[in-house]
């Protein structure tokens, strides 16, 4: 049978533990938050947009060919 002493430990361990945890979390949202609220709107630039190659860049429209499933072993 476990001792109580090793009980208490481990729960003293396990509440540090969350009690750090809580902590550094709390700091990384709030340092998030403040980096967001100080960052400019008007510096944010437009996402960038995947070039696609279907084709209708080139005068032609291309029809979407449907991929076709390799047999299993």
């Amino acid at each position: 049978m476990v001792q109580g002493w090793v009980t208490v430990l481990v729960l003293a361990f396990g509440i540090i533990v969350a009690v750090v945890g809580v902590i550094a979390y709390l700091r990384m949202f709030r340092k998030d938050r403040l980096s967001a609220s100080t960052r400019p709107k008007a510096d944010e630039s437009p996402p960038l947009q995947a070039y696609t190659a279907n084709g209708a860049e080139n005068g032609y429209k291309s029809e979407a060919k449907p991929e076709q499933a390799s047999p299993h072993d």
